[in-house]
């Protein structure tokens, strides 16, 4: 916002203790819609059809199910420059339960023409999407995590937009990760790895435009590929993955993990404590890959 002044934050009564800043420094760029999400949508759009960047941000939920129509015909269909900011993927808003866990968005926003869907591992890749997001055209889907995600990038990287990058190499089994629970993955792999068996993961940090030639390659060359992801197993990552699969006939076994076919009731005060209970933390990915090997 400091380098292009024909750029305006929009947000729906919330971020407290998060955008403060923003909004003491470009108080006439800064609107608060208050609790009307597809009138904030509205907003957007009419921005960015006067030529604007413009940056929305809200808790996943009410960013993209309730202003779902607006998404689509205003932003999608007509291809405007506007930047949905999604918190708390997954389980990160763990304690206020099913309305603020986030396991459907990649399913009904993958479906939509002309977006871009990133998926930040942690606060770094998240810098790095955000700065490819100032030159995509059109627009974009950044799914973030919880305020206490854990660091797993020390230090930027050359991130490419819709290429999966590689945190280590494997030989019979991969984990294909998207997210903050990412760091599960890469856990379960350093455990395989003391007893030298060679598990590889792979992030994939961009979910729109999706790493098919990746996907592919590893499918053809390993015996079991696994998914994980905060998300409902229906639509997510898993289903990308599966798809690609089924066009390229890969050879390999494909096992998804991720949330069922049913509501989660439980809260929890951290996202770990729901990614245990589900099976989908370090010793849950050991064991389903024991099962299946």
């Amino acid at each position: 916002m400091q380098s292009n002044p024909k750029s305006y934050f929009l947000v729906g009564d919330l971020g407290y203790h998060a955008v403060e800043a923003i909004e003491q420094e470009f108080p006439n760029r800064f609107i608060n819609v208050g609790i009307a999400e597809q009138d904030m949508i509205g907003i957007a759009a009419g921005l960015a059809l006067n030529g604007n960047k413009v940056f929305v941000y809200s808790i996943i939920p009410f960013l993209t199910m309730r202003p779902f129509e607006q998404i689509r015909n205003d932003l999608c269909y007509q291809n405007l420059d506007v930047v949905l900011i999604g918190a708390g993927g997954g389980f990160a808003y763990g304690v206020l339960g099913p309305t603020h866990f986030a396991l459907e968005d990649i399913a009904i926003m993958r479906s939509l023409p002309n977006i871009t869907i990133f998926s930040p591992a942690d606060e770094t890749e998240a810098v790095l999407q955000m700065n490819l997001a100032k030159h995509i055209k059109g627009p974009i889907y950044i799914r973030t995590g919880g305020r206490t995600a854990p660091k797993i990038f020390d230090k930027r990287y050359d991130l490419k937009l819709g290429k999966g990058k590689i945190m280590c190499e494997g030989e019979d089994v991969w984990i294909i990760a998207t997210g903050p629970i990412l760091g599960e993955a890469i856990e379960a792999a350093k455990e395989f790895a003391k007893k030298k068996i060679k598990i590889g993961v792979v992030n994939m940090h961009t979910l729109k435009p999706f790493d098919k030639k990746l996907v592919a390659s590893i499918s053809g060359k390993s015996k079991l590929i696994v998914t994980l992801e905060e998300h409902f197993i229906a639509g997510g990552l898993g289903s990308l993955v599966a798809e690609v699969m089924a066009e390229d006939h890969g050879t390999a076994r494909l096992i998804r993990m991720g949330v069922d076919d049913r509501f989660m009731k439980e809260v929890a005060t951290t996202d770990k404590y729901a990614r245990k209970i589900l099976g989908l933390d370090a010793m849950g990915i050991i064991q389903k890959i024991k099962e299946n090997l």
